[in-house]
């Protein structure tokens, strides 16, 4: 039974309940609102199995494979999520031409295949190693369908869907080691140097895909990334995050309080290096900030401030900017290298990537909230649509037009006013308003259907005495 039918069912009984000559009976009533309730009990059970399918949508869009699967198609450097067992299931079109394929015929591969016979047992200690702690590194050499194998570092992060731990995905950050670094030792050097900072942005970019997008607020995500941001970038000791305009941020949260600092800088200078990334749209570098002739008014407000050099990059979710990823250090010239600035874009792609998904998730946590509350208000103004229709010995449709005007006319939400007439059913000082109400709704109704002075009556009680959202009968003066 729809919740409809089950007001107009219980419409029914009460006006039989009123029709009869017989004085009223409150056990009579009780009796046919139990009645009523069971049958309006169908019409929740029915509401409760949808909002279970809107929680259990949101969940598959929160979790982090949503994220995951976001950062594969976003960032520039080669990715792959595969399931527990290895098979492909995305790819980005860095990954793809690393390994000579075309990404939809990458799809379902068994991850093994891709690799010398030699290194496929180690793509299975990988998996195992990600699946019980999370995350495992290593080497692989990869066999591109075209040309020479390829060694390259990996990184691969597991990630569970909501809910279901058992439920895994894996995935693979990649960085190819190309001309000499494919052959040397393991011995410092500054190739290893390199080699070593460049898994440290891989590290930092899979670290991305575990944060919890549906468990924290905006600002804890952000402050999340900033510390990932310090961690990818050779050179960098303090960052931050900040969404909209640094000039007048709508959201911004740091790392330390040096970033901190040097973000509050650039808001009371109205100038610097983040200001004009999120401007223009471009990476900005400085090697000396407080003494960069670009932002002369930033230098005195860092007066005694710790950083000196300085990376700001534009924070993309889409084609729009959105914000900007300011990176900084304490010392003259530690950043702005074309490695650094290749390293930090890296990064900001990849963070980009993430909050876009974390703003999609809290626009759908959003729309589920309000179809939550939408749903639970039709239940019970169905109930009281019944409860007035008896009480005023009227068709439900009239009843719930009597329930309108006097929500209007009294600035009353219509589901608070639903609420206090189901709240006690027995109770009837809702009657008289609620009468009163009907009379004004029919002679609004005769008003818009006649040429006669009648419509003036439909309107004459829309000043009724009592401040808006109180709900008290009339005064004596009401006509």
């Amino acid at each position: 039974m729809t919740p409809e039918q089950g007001a107009q069912q219980h419409a029914e009984g009460l006006r039989v309940v009123h029709s009869s000559p017989a004085p009223y009976d409150e056990d009579d009533l009780e009796l046919r609102l139990q009645v009523v309730t069971e049958e309006l009990a169908v019409a929740d059970d029915e509401l409760a199995a949808q909002q279970r399918q809107i929680e259990e949508l949101l969940e598959r869009e929160t979790d982090a494979r949503a994220a995951l699967r976001a950062l594969t198609l976003a960032v520039p450097v080669p990715v792959l999520t595969t399931d527990a067992h290895g098979a492909v299931r995305e790819t980005n079109h860095a990954a793809a031409a690393l390994l000579g394929v075309q990404p939809a015929r990458l799809l379902r591969k068994p991850l093994p295949a891709l690799v010398g016979a030699a290194d496929r047992p180690a793509v299975r200690t990988l998996i195992a190693t990600a699946l019980h702690r999370g995350s495992a590194e290593g080497e692989l050499v990869l066999t591109p369908r075209t040309g020479d194998p390829v060694r390259a570092g990996v990184v691969v992060t597991a990630v569970a869907a909501a809910g279901r731990p058992d439920a895994r995905s894996l995935g693979w950050v990649l960085s190819p080691r190309t001309g000499a670094a494919a052959h040397e030792s393991a011995a410092p050097g500054p190739r290893a140097a390199a080699r070593a900072e460049d898994d440290e942005v891989l590290r930092a970019v899979a670290a991305l895909t575990t944060l919890p997008l549906g468990e924290v607020g905006l600002h804890e995500l952000l402050s999340r990334v900033a510390a990932l941001a310090t961690r990818a970038v050779r050179g960098a000791s303090w960052s931050s995050v900040v969404l909209g305009d640094p000039a007048e941020p709508q959201e911004a949260a740091a790392d330390s309080a040096q970033a901190q600092a040097a973000d509050g800088a650039q808001w009371t200078a109205r100038q610097g290096p983040c200001v004009d990334a999120y401007q223009q749209g471009r990476a900005l570098t400085s090697s000396d900030l407080p003494a960069d002739p670009r932002w002369p008014a930033l230098g005195r407000h860092l007066a005694g401030s710790p950083v000196r050099s300085a990376l700001a990059l534009p924070v993309r979710l889409g084609e729009e900017v959105a914000g900007v990823l300011g990176v900084y250090g304490p010392a003259p010239g530690a950043l702005g290298t074309e490695a650094d600035l290749d390293r930090a874009t890296v990064f900001a792609e990849a963070a980009g990537a993430l909050l876009r998904e974390a703003r999609r998730a809290q626009e759908l946590r959003a729309t589920a909230d309000n179809l939550k509350i939408a749903m639970r208000s039709r239940a019970v103004i169905e109930q009281a649509k019944g409860l007035v229709a008896g009480w005023l010995g009227c068709p439900v449709e009239e009843a719930f037009a009597a329930m309108t005007t006097l929500s209007q006319d009294r600035n009353v939400k219509l589901r608070d006013l639903a609420a206090l007439v189901v709240a006690d059913p027995s109770r009837r000082d809702l009657e008289q308003l609620l009468r009163s109400a009907l009379e004004r709704s029919r002679g609004r109704a005769h008003g818009s259907t006649s040429s006669g002075g009648a419509a003036g009556a439909g309107g004459a009680h829309r000043g009724a005495p009592g401040r808006p959202g109180a709900l008290r009968p009339p005064g004596p003066a009401a006509p």
